[in-house]
């Protein structure tokens, strides 16, 4: 078989170049799709990690907020306690007795003939009737006063007498009575009272 090339050199170059111009056509064509595909997942990453930091920065800023908040609770935990405690510390303040101005008073009233053996000094309690269902009960309540009983011995009736005029004089013993018994012999007792806001700290 015999094959006759009719084409003129000429028109071989055309063809040949128009075949190397279509195959950089084709691979121009090639790398522009590459270059496209790739700025597009760029952009579809960048709008990805956009989105991701906004999140991030969304739920670092809950965080912040959230430490905060407990933060701020914690320290208003703290000023109550703190608060309580001060509450606390006045409360037993007020509650404690100004021995200082009870010595300082008794000193006063036991005069030279006198003895004390021994003197006591608690809360006073007064007995309340409550109704329930089944009767009525009692119950000590604190009066908020303070109950003495003072015992001890005299040498003569009239270190006793002159004792017993101190003790009614008195600013800080009070409901003061007397004992015949007291007068049988050397041995005394008393029973009295004070109130608490005479001998509380202010």
């Amino acid at each position: 078989m015999i094959k006759i090339n009719l084409l003129s050199p000429v028109d071989k170059l055309n063809i040949k170049w128009e075949k190397i111009n279509r195959l950089v056509i084709y691979n121009y064509a090639i790398i522009i799709s590459i270059q496209v595909f790739f700025v597009f997942v760029l952009l579809i990453t960048i709008a990805y990690m956009d989105i991701e930091n906004k999140k991030l920065g969304r739920q670092l800023g809950n965080m912040q907020l959230g430490s905060e908040t407990r933060e701020i609770n914690s320290i208003k935990k703290e000023v109550i306690k703190y608060n309580n405690q001060l509450d606390d510390l006045f409360g037993i303040q007020k509650r404690q007795l100004y021995w200082t101005k009870i010595l300082d008073d008794f000193s006063q009233i036991v005069s030279s003939g006198i003895k004390i053996n021994n003197i006591s000094i608690e809360p006073e309690s007064a007995e309340i009737l409550k109704k329930n269902k089944t009767g009525k009960i009692s119950s000590q309540n604190n009066t908020g006063n303070f109950k003495v009983v003072i015992t001890g011995v005299s040498k003569t009736m009239g270190d006793l007498l002159n004792f017993e005029n101190n003790l009614k004089n008195s600013e800080i013993f009070i409901n003061f009575n007397i004992d015949p018994k007291n007068y049988d012999g050397e041995n005394f007792r008393y029973a009295l009272s004070i109130k608490r806001e005479n001998v509380v700290l202010n």
